[in-house]
């Protein structure tokens, strides 16, 4: 069970994103049929942390063991749902630099390639190309070149 609960016209939910960064290059994953590219991440379980729910997609999308995580970012986004212009949608999401095994096949791949969920693609996009992009939310593209983690964890309303 996914911690989200709603009120009055208001849904809030609980999410995590991980953020990998090699050689110059950040990991993005997209719908299938869909032209926006996003951090992975998704739902934070009722019983498991943020830096477990992360760590858990980012194995069984990838096969790819997380080493390390570190938070760098608290993300409130407030989102109106065009299909639903009555209802919002209240995101509090917890990111997390993560570190993967140096070695791991996972960083040979060059062009567009899929996980285990067949719905979503990956691909390394160099940071310096990430405008050309659909990024979403737009404040990833300025907030991924200027991550500093000796200053903290960054508290991001967009």
């Amino acid at each position: 069970m996914m911690i989200s609960y709603e009120h009055e016209s208001i849904q809030y939910h609980t999410t995590t994103g991980g953020i990998i960064i090699h050689e110059g290059k950040v990991l993005l994953q997209r719908e299938r049929n869909q032209p926006y590219w996003f951090l992975p991440g998704g739902s934070v379980e009722a019983e498991d942390s943020p830096e477990y729910t992360i760590g858990k997609m980012i194995y069984e999308w990838l096969g790819v063991p997380v080493i390390s995580e570190q938070q760098v970012w608290l993300i409130e986004n407030v989102i109106d749902l065009p299909i639903s212009p009555t209802t919002q949608i209240h995101e509090s999401g917890m990111f997390f630099l993560l570190e993967l095994p140096f070695q791991h096949p996972i960083f040979k791949k060059t062009c567009e390639f899929e996980g285990t969920n067949k719905d979503y693609v990956y691909k390394w996009i160099p940071l310096d190309e990430l405008e050309r992009h659909m990024v979403v939310p737009a404040f990833v593209i300025s907030e991924l070149k200027d991550i500093d983690t000796a200053k903290g964890i960054k508290h991001i309303v967009s």
